[in-house]
């Protein structure tokens, strides 16, 4: 990933958590890292645990972010979910994947989030 997509990306995963605490989320972790990889962000909202799934574009040309949360993304997400699930000794909660897609403007400014609540509904790993 290029300077600028790291760039993009930074700024999209900031926005986003100012999205989700303006909705009420509270975030538990942002940027964890399991030996699977890592999760976005990890939030709570009421009793259920949220693991969030951020993807920023700045162009309209690969079309909104979340279309790039494939079968094997989320699939990966869910690993990710289970192993922090068990590291927090949480079990019996409730979960559920929701994907935000940040738009950016050419001057990188935020022009539309979208939250996709329950975007994963299949957990078979």
């Amino acid at each position: 990933m290029g300077r600028g997509n790291l760039e993009i990306g930074r700024i999209g995963e900031k926005a986003a958590i100012k999205f989700l605490k303006k909705r009420g989320y509270r975030i538990l972790a942002t940027n964890f890292r399991t030996v699977f990889g890592e999760l976005d962000a990890v939030a709570r909202y009421g009793s259920v645990i949220i693991f969030v799934e951020i993807k920023t574009r700045s162009t309209d040309s690969l079309g909104p972010g979340y279309l790039s949360v494939t079968r094997a993304k989320q699939r990966h997400i869910i690993k990710n979910a289970l192993l922090f699930l068990k590291m927090r000794r949480l079990k019996d909660v409730d979960w559920r994947v929701d994907v935000v897609s940040v738009r950016l403007d050419v001057a990188l400014k935020v022009r539309n989030i979208e939250l996709i609540e329950n975007a994963v509904e299949d957990y078979h790993v």
